[in-house]
């Protein structure tokens, strides 16, 4: 069940009030960086950035604190975002949600080791399995037809990984998505933990979750054994600013706290660290009526799209669906394919026709972030454009046929380890030859972030046709040595 702490202590923000307490004291700093409070700030730098900020960007150790690395004032404040999110320990994170992935899965699996994971998982698990040696065991989601956006792995195709593959040493699942649809935890936990596995979310586009009732189930209150959550994202922290919560009944903290200390930078941005103390005291104090204000401004929008010819928004009639147990109605897709416009194109014309900046666009659907920093205004502003666009395209025709992206592709199999495939002798071949080949690097499509096709994975037809369409319409992708996706490297 959901129900954060709402104690006194979760209105304090012991970091930040000692960030602010360094800069009145007026100290002399002989510690890094070397602008030195600004002082030695070339002026461009304190004209963008203003004199309040630099005189707060100091080292956590010999700024903030002593330089034998004392962390008082840091467990302080994680463990009360600890305490916020569910959790036995929090850490902060300083280089994303990336790196908490990261840092789980070092902690839990090792060279040789299973780990059952979502095929729609982002690309940093990648990056992790190369670094630990791990073994994946995919579990498959259902892909939309009509959005072109993976769903969510229902319990069901969990559980039978969990039987196919009981030496595994976690589940790992997404949720919620980037467009905002999320797996049924509660289920998926107990699965995990009937298989005797820990469960660990990437919550990276929820740290809002467990704050108002009126959002879906967050990955604590469901019984996860471990999240990670980008401070970032969705609510006040700055950017890269991310947290890893959990609990220890069935994973080492004190290893997890190991693994956090190898995969972070050891100069960590005193900045991030107390913009994540008081983004959780806004949440733990404000977020039920924060988020209500969102919610109700992102439901009007959406009432306001649906009457509008050729313009869809993802809206319930996605839940339901494969693996699909609820929907954070924050998250607004939006597609103008039936008004012959793509992805790409739309979040172009929503910029320079309308001033409008978008989340993330994909070739069917622009995807908008709206939050309690988010004003009535600011959704009808949004409303009013697409009216406009509606209007000005009536009777275009709809997106058909070649104008359409290919249907995600489908996973064949895994044929080598992810790391020994990207450490292996491999060759760069034209991507309309890999077909039979074994993929020695990931190309992922960018946003989402999930890759096609991985190191040590074999390439099928239907991923080398994806590839060579991606090609042709210079898709942005991550991860491939050629970005152009003329040639893909492949194990000699």
């Amino acid at each position: 069940m959901r129900k954060p702490q709402q104690t006194p202590a979760q209105a304090t923000t012991p970091y930040i009030d000692a960030l602010l307490g360094y800069r009145t004291r007026g100290m002399v700093a002989f510690h890094t960086p070397g602008h030195k409070l600004g002082k030695g700030a070339p002026p461009i730098m304190r004209e963008v950035f203003g004199a309040a900020l630099l005189a707060v960007d100091v080292a956590m150790a010999g700024g903030v604190e002593d330089t034998r690395e004392s962390t008082g004032l840091v467990r302080r404040a994680e463990d009360l975002a600890a305490a916020a999110w569910g959790g036995e320990r929090c850490f902060f994170l300083v280089n994303g949600s990336t790196s908490g992935i990261h840092s789980l899965l070092l902690g839990l699996a090792g060279p040789g080791d299973g780990v059952i994971l979502p095929r729609n998982a982002h690309k940093s698990v990648q990056a992790a399995l190369i670094f630990s040696g791990a073994v994946p065991h995919y579990v498959e989601p259902t892909i939309d037809p009509l959005w072109g956006i993976p769903l969510n792995v229902p319990a069901e195709r969990v559980a039978a990984a969990v039987a196919a593959h009981p030496e595994s040493k976690a589940v790992f699942v997404v949720s919620p998505s980037s467009n905002g649809v999320c797996a049924a935890l509660d289920a998926i936990a107990g699965v995990a933990h009937q298989g005797g596995l820990p469960l660990v979310v990437d919550q990276a586009w929820g740290p809002h979750l467990r704050f108002c009732s009126r959002l879906p189930l967050d990955a604590m209150s469901a019984g996860a054994d471990a999240m990670v959550t980008s401070v970032h994202k969705l609510i006040s922290g700055l950017t890269q600013s991310s947290a890893i919560v959990a609990r220890g009944e069935r994973l080492g903290l004190q290893r997890l706290e190991s693994v956090v200390k190898m995969t972070q930078s050891t100069s960590p941005q005193a900045l991030i660290y107390a913009s994540i103390d008081a983004a959780r005291a806004q949440m733990a104090t404000q977020g039920e009526q924060l988020w209500s204000r969102a919610v109700d401004n992102a439901e009007w929008l959406r009432a306001r799209l649906a009457p509008l010819e050729g313009v869809r928004v993802l809206s319930d009639e996605v839940l339901g669906q494969d693996g699909v147990a609820d929907l954070d109605r924050t998250r607004v897709t939006v597609s103008a394919a039936g008004l012959g416009v793509t992805g790409y194109e739309l979040e172009t014309a929503l910029r320079d026709d309308y001033g409008i900046a978008v989340e993330a666009a994909d070739p069917l659907n622009v995807l908008l972030n709206v939050t309690y920093g988010d004003s009535h205004d600011d959704v009808a502003l949004f409303a009013a454009a697409m009216t406009d666009l509606a209007a000005r395209r009536r009777g275009a025709r709809p997106l058909h046929g070649a104008a359409l992206p290919a249907n995600w592709p489908r996973f064949t199999r895994q044929v080598m380890t992810p790391r020994d495939a990207f450490f292996a002798r491999s060759e760069a071949v034209p991507v309309e030859h890999t077909a039979g080949r074994v993929s020695a690097e990931m190309v992922a499509p960018y946003p989402p972030g999930i890759p096609i096709v991985a190191p040590g994975e074999e390439i099928s037809d239907e991923i080398a046709a994806y590839l060579s369409e991606a090609a042709a319409r210079a898709m942005h992708v991550h991860g491939p040595e050629d970005l152009t996706l003329k040639t893909l490297r492949v194990v000699s």
